[in-house]
């Protein structure tokens, strides 16, 4: 059985959404070399986005490592 710190944490964070349609349905295929920014592609609209990597996913990031 696996057994988190805090009840409310999820196993994985949500994918972000398309900007462009709303749509969940994203996949990361590139990220700055800073780390700092994703670039996503929507499997819905097929748009090629960039988004900026918000504080709270870093603390995600640092409660994993």
């Amino acid at each position: 059985m696996v057994h988190y710190n805090s009840p409310l944490s999820a196993a994985q964070t949500p994918p972000p959404t398309c900007p462009k349609c709303g749509s969940h349905r994203t996949e990361v295929v590139g990220r700055s070399d800073n780390g700092t920014t994703l670039v996503l592609r929507c499997n819905a609209c097929g748009e090629r986005s960039r988004v900026n990597i918000t504080s709270e996913s870093e603390a995600a990031r640092a409660d994993v490592a």
